[in-house]
């Protein structure tokens, strides 16, 4: 009877583990089974056993009381089942799609039309000095000005040699175009102590038939060319071709509005001619007069070589009359 009851015990163990895998517990005794629920839990259950023990049963004798015996199973893991969405709701893992926002409100219109914005200042404002004069000489005494157009160029640095070599300053107008070519040049002209001026940007011609709009382009830019280059806002403005224009007209207007003098000159040299180094020499000496601003070019047409050739001479014959030949002051409102 041992191996029934053992038998018995194995065979009850069994059943609870059975069970317990299905979330249920059995609980044995007296050969009556009991099966509770365990609430979707998996509880570690004792199972009684009453099998008896054939060695304690005598024949025709009643048993004996029956000794419980127990089996502990251990508890099987389970997971909770998740609660069941209510009607309508979003699959578990499923994105949840955000209300629209609400339609902004539209703005109000406008009470009225928007004003324009105000005009610029007229371009016919009256000329005042010193922009209404086109400079051809200044100061007075025993001085001249020697003024050199068209540059910065290939010549430049030869009459700025031949300059140093004699001591004596000048005033370099020169095209804001060419200044951003050769900035190390318009540099070497300041490091030298001569004096800048605005000579436009590309040296258009006509000059005097520009648009104010374009006048004011040509000299701002030309402006912005020597800032960058060597950090000096020029203070004169020579046209090229010298056309200033009517007098207060638009040439003149938008010096004005630059803050650059007109600047002339008072003696021709003639040497854009080309008339060979001594008729330009003759022509400098012969109608110079106190004060005068001389007109030579040192870039433009195709070679400069009669101007560097006339140079020396110009420079001794006027000295030889008593001359001092300087640069125009920095900046003649000043």
């Amino acid at each position: 009877m041992r191996r029934t009851t053992t038998f018995a015990v194995l065979l009850s163990a069994a059943a609870v583990l059975v069970t317990g895998a299905a979330g249920l517990s059995v609980v044995g005794s007296g050969g009556r089974d009991r099966v509770e629920a365990a609430g979707g839990l998996a509880i570690a259950r004792t199972v009684v056993t009453t099998a008896p023990d054939s060695s304690d049963i005598s024949a025709g004798a009643p048993p004996p009381p029956t000794q419980p015996r127990s089996v502990t199973v251990p508890a099987l893991p389970t997971t909770e089942a998740p609660p069941i969405p209510p009607p309508g709701a979003p699959a578990a893992g499923s994105l949840i799609p955000a209300e629209p926002l609400p339609a902004p409100a539209p703005a109000p219109a406008p009470a009225s039309a928007v004003e324009p914005a105000p005009a610029l200042p007229p371009a016919d404002a009256p000329v005042r000095p010193p922009y209404a004069t086109v400079l051809g000489w200044h100061g007075d005494g025993r001085v001249a000005y020697l003024t050199f157009d068209d540059g910065p160029g290939p010549y430049t640095a030869a009459v700025l040699d031949i300059l140093a070599a004699a001591g004596v300053r000048a005033t370099f107008c020169q095209v804001g175009q060419k200044v951003t070519e050769n900035p190390a040049v318009t540099q070497r002209v300041v490091a030298d102590g001569h004096t800048l001026c605005n000579h436009s940007w590309d040296h258009h011609s006509p000059f005097d038939a520009l648009p104010p709009d374009a006048l004011d382009a040509e000299i701002g830019q030309a402006q912005n060319a020597f800032l960058q280059s060597t950090g000096v806002t020029v203070k004169y403005l020579r046209a090229p071709e010298g056309r200033f224009g009517d007098p207060g007209g638009p040439v003149l207007q938008a010096a004005q509005r630059a803050g650059t003098v007109p600047l002339g000159w008072g003696v021709d040299s003639l040497d854009w001619r080309k008339p060979g180094p001594a008729a330009i020499v003759a022509t400098v000496l012969t109608t110079v007069s106190p004060g005068a601003i001389i007109l030579l070019h040192d870039g433009g047409g195709v070679d400069r070589e009669q101007t560097i050739a006339a140079l020396p001479g110009i420079i001794s014959g006027l000295q030889a009359q008593g001359y001092s030949l300087l640069a125009l002051p920095p900046d003649p409102t000043g």
